[in-house]
């Protein structure tokens, strides 16, 4: 993950957004890094794919006047949410092109992206959350889904980070980006290795300490401690299927980190038939990190 650059949230005026715009605040404060606020203008995400007739010039300038609007109250959600963390530098941008090539362009210099989502609503928020499946495939940065309710508490950011481990080389940028969160907020991480394979029956998920399972999990952590004295990491193996363990695991989390391929039940669950579902019922705010968005490991002199 970059260690320079914005946090870029995309913004929309929506439940959704606000709660993206709280943690991105957030993390911009604990990683002092400047928060940058993206809307886009796409009359489609605003009148629907239906249109029969061009707009005018009238309804462009409404649209444009609506925008700036949401940008000002972003920008204002922005700093109350940094209350008593630390003062952040905030931009923002009012783009006129579609969502998701805007979103994607700008995660080529991005220290992440967030975006919001929720079950349901207006065609923006649909296709908000339509945009945020394709970024987590395509983004050139790490991308941070933040559901709509997700807790945003001075307690919750006592939680823990979450990052699955699969045993695979997809798994370093997880790995790294979550270690970077962890160290950034001053809390442990815990390294979830979940053992799947076969379709298990729910009595047949268990905690295991076979040691073939535990030298996976050491292998793909080796190292890391020494670049991060700092985190306090925890390692747990688990059998079990892989939907049912994140979705439990991100009730105590404030952050889940999964990598966006590999053979581990993490990635293939997020862009198998289930990865909207996932995307809008786990909890906790999800990071989805692409192996290319990992920048290379530095040990200790």
């Amino acid at each position: 993950m970059r260690t320079n650059g914005s946090i870029v949230v995309g913004v929309d005026g929506s439940a959704g957004s606000a709660a993206a715009i709280a943690w991105a605040a957030q993390a911009a404060a604990q990683h002092r890094a400047p928060l940058h606020l993206v809307h886009v203008l796409d009359p489609v995400a605003d009148y629907g794919p239906g249109i029969t007739e061009p707009l005018t010039s009238t309804d462009y300038a409404r649209m444009e006047s609506h925008g700036r609007w949401v940008l000002d109250t972003a920008a204002q959600e922005a700093l109350i949410a940094v209350r008593g963390l630390r003062d952040i530098e905030v931009t923002t941008e009012l783009v006129h092109e579609p969502v998701g090539p805007a979103l994607l362009d700008r995660t080529g210099e991005a220290r992440m992206m967030v975006v919001g989502t929720r079950e349901r609503g207006t065609m923006r928020r649909a296709l908000l959350g339509s945009v945020s499946a394709a970024l987590a495939r395509r983004a050139h940065c790490p991308l941070v889904v933040v559901r709509e309710g997700a807790p945003l508490t001075q307690e919750a950011r006592k939680q823990p980070i979450i990052v699955g481990v699969d045993g695979t080389e997809i798994s370093e940028p997880a790995i790294e980006a979550a270690l970077q969160e962890a160290s950034a907020r001053g809390v442990p991480l815990l390294a979830l290795h979940v053992w799947t394979g076969v379709e298990l029956p729910a009595a047949d998920a268990e905690r295991t300490a076979d040691p073939e399972k535990q030298l996976v999990l050491a292998e793909s952590l080796a190292g890391w401690q020494e670049c991060f004295p700092d985190v306090e990491i925890h390692r747990e193996i688990v059998t079990d299927r892989p939907e049912r363990c994140l979705l439990e695991r991100s009730e105590r989390a404030q952050l889940l980190v999964v990598g966006s391929r590999g053979r581990g039940g993490f990635a293939s669950m997020l862009f198998g038939s289930t990865s909207q579902a996932l995307l809008l019922s786990v909890q906790c705010p999800i990071m989805i990190v692409r192996d290319r968005t990992i920048t290379v490991r530095h040990l200790p002199d």
